[in-house]
């Protein structure tokens, strides 16, 4: 396949080419098939983790061999696992071991908190040193969702949680580093998302020219020339001169009102769903079931929105510690735990707090009970990816799914460990849309997990930037940190 001027400023303007592929693009143009956008979602669970029983093991048992091996040879399904229900998307997710949210230890402001318990949640999204008290101001530094919105604009940004969660709880955070309370109920995040008027264009149709709508398609086509005007400006000679005869073309096919004058854009999605089509299931949980069903919601609400062009950056919060589902799932309410706990026992104030002290005996029964939890949250996370696939990408020339468009950032409230020491070995999936960009499909050992060797979470979200087409992130987190070279750049192993 050779790009043409026509359909090179077709890609383009429909944001098929807004990826950092563009470096490599006259290269390989011939051998590259164009997708959509990518877009982000940040999930989260609780209840941190077993690192011991997250990783994928060997057919023998054994840990993988090498810090380097494709998901497909190794497997989930070991006793006490906890990522047994992601073994269908091993080709689609990549497990990082021994990511540590080192940034919680640093302190070099004396009004940061210094140690890890629950409080640090915020930083999971901004890179940035916690507070001292629980107020939840991260000063000045925004949640990674937070920046993409601001750099990659779209009509909204999508803070959806099952149950509701406030405070030093949230995911997100605003340019003040103050909490964005997330929306409990999906048909109110659906409303966010999807004007009560907002009929889906057909084919070969521009979209409704709604003043929000015409405001994202200006951004939006800004932001891929400003990117495409930065390549062109690294190059030289004949490389240089083909990229500008392109620009010029494009500028020639534009027309005469500009990008985003309504009514004379490209469609920048197809979808299905119109503003009368809103999910029915409300916000009240109720049960171990309706937890399954909210979240449910939620991905169905988050998958439409990224397909229909009225988000592309999102977050969702899958329960937090509080909520006590966990002690109802019949795998948790072991006759051992019973008989330990009693049957009004809490599973994070009992169980989970327990776990990292015992030993023996004890230690094994509440593992059992403490993974099995967990594996529940995994089914969630994995529910969300069927959502997001079951969706084709309106986007996509070649037919992929929202999923294939869409990084998903899949982490914990906290590491391996107890209390006040969870900084380290912290959970990460890497899933769907990395594949251009990020190499999924992967196990991917980021350092000697026995050592004091820690590896920064911040490099994971400088991976993320740079993978959605922000070039110009070296670095994302806390101000002081900035000009530590343990904190900057991406994480080589996941990059492609």
């Amino acid at each position: 396949m050779t790009l043409s001027r026509r359909r090179f400023a077709t890609l383009l303007a429909s944001g098929a080419l807004a990826t950092p592929l563009l470096p490599s693009l006259l290269q390989r143009a011939s051998a590259q098939t164009p997708r959509g956008p990518l877009r982000f979602l940040a999930v989260r669970t609780p209840h941190g983790v077993e690192r011991d029983r997250w990783i994928p093991r060997q057919a023998s048992g054994a840990e993988p061999g090498s810090n380097d091996e494709a998901l497909e040879g190794l497997t989930f399904d070991y006793e006490d696992n906890i990522l047994s229900p992601l073994m269908p998307w091993r080709s689609k997710i990549t497990i990082l071991d021994g990511l540590d949210t080192q940034v919680c230890k640093e302190g070099t402001r004396s009004d940061r908190r210094r140690f890890h318990g629950h409080q640090e949640q915020g930083a999971l999204l901004t890179g940035a040193q916690p507070p001292s008290d629980r107020q939840a101001n991260y000063d000045g530094h925004p949640s990674l969702d937070f920046y993409l919105h601001a750099r990659l604009p779209s009509p909204t940004l999508l803070t959806a949680c099952v149950e509701g969660t406030s405070g030093w709880k949230c995911m997100s955070y605003d340019d003040a580093g103050r909490p964005r309370n997330p929306v409990a109920d999906p048909r109110q995040v659906f409303r966010a998302a999807f004007p009560t008027d907002f009929v889906p264009p057909s084919a070969g149709e521009p979209p409704p020219s709604g003043p929000d709508l015409a405001a994202f398609e200006a951004r939006l086509s800004r932001f891929q020339l400003d990117s495409l005007e930065r390549f062109v400006a690294r190059l030289t000679g004949d490389e240089r001169a083909k990229l500008e005869a392109h620009l010029a073309a494009m500028a020639r096919l534009a027309p005469a009102g500009g990008a985003g004058t309504p009514g004379t854009t490209l469609p920048l999605a197809h979808c299905a769903v119109s503003g009368a089509d809103g999910p029915t299931r409300d916000q009240n949980v109720r049960n171990v079931a309706g937890v399954a069903e909210v979240t449910r919601a939620h991905a169905w609400t988050i998958a439409q929105a990224f397909a229909c062009g009225r988000a592309r950056v999102a977050t969702l919060q899958i329960l937090n510690d509080y909520p006590n589902y966990f002690s109802d799932l019949p795998d948790v309410r072991t006759p051992a735990v019973l008989n330990r706990y009693g049957n009004t026992f809490r599973f994070h104030e009992n169980l989970v707090h327990d776990y990292w002290n015992a030993s023996g005996q004890a230690r094994l029964d509440l593992r059992r009970a403490y993974c099995a939890g967990l594996r529940w949250s995994t089914t969630h996370f994995a529910a969300v990816l069927e959502e997001l696939d079951a969706i084709p990408d309106p986007l996509d020339p070649s037919g992929g799914s929202v999923l294939d468009n869409t990084i998903v950032f899949w982490h914990n409230e906290f590491g391996h460990d107890g209390h006040d020491n969870q900084e380290t070995r912290h959970p990460a999936v890497i899933a769907g849309g990395g594949g251009r960009t990020l190499r999924l499909g992967r196990y991917l050992r980021l350092r000697n997990i026995a050592s004091s060797e820690r590896v920064p979470h911040n490099r994971l979200l400088t991976s993320i930037c740079l993978a959605m087409g922000l070039d110009d992130v070296d670095y994302f987190g806390d101000r002081d940190l900035r000009d530590r070279a343990a904190y900057r750049g991406p994480l080589m192993p996941l990059m492609a």
